[in-house]
């Protein structure tokens, strides 16, 4: 069976990241089936879509565009290039995989935030974390619940 370029890159950016097609369906806020004929190249996403898969994934949504542009090759992947996942940075860096189940879900849902967004979920991190050293130092009591 030939499957399209698109649907090979993004089924090898999902298991890079260490994802099921069921994690990526949530972010998504689609069916897992709806993901799944992504991969298969059954169907194609939106433009919106490609951009929050890039998200997710920590990649230029450029990738899963020139994919798209190519129409069919061998499924053997032969004659394909996949450089953004063969330069060391990418191996070397702390797979998402090796993290726990919610910490996997909150990079995801991290990733497909605005950028003002990030930035106050930044801000809650830091305000946190300073609660928690005034609690350690004893600045503050501990609340329990």
């Amino acid at each position: 069976m030939d499957r399209s370029k698109f649907s090979l890159v993004l089924r090898q950016c999902r298991e890079n990241s260490g994802l099921t097609q069921k994690q990526v369906a949530d972010a998504l806020n689609v069916e897992r089936s709806t993901y799944a004929y992504y991969e298969t190249g059954t169907t194609h996403p939106s433009g919106l879509m490609i951009v929050k898969l890039a998200n997710i994934f920590n990649v230029n949504y450029t990738l899963f565009m020139e994919a798209l542009s190519d129409t069919k090759f061998n499924s053997s992947g032969e004659n394909v290039e996949f450089t953004t996942f063969s330069d060391t940075s990418w191996r070397d860096r702390e797979r998402i995989y090796t993290l726990q189940k919610s910490e996997q879900n909150l990079i995801i849902n991290y990733r497909t935030l605005r950028k003002d967004q990030k930035e106050k979920v930044n801000e809650l991190i830091k305000l946190l974390q300073k609660q928690n050293q005034d609690q350690e130092k004893g600045k503050a009591p501990i609340k329990n619940g």
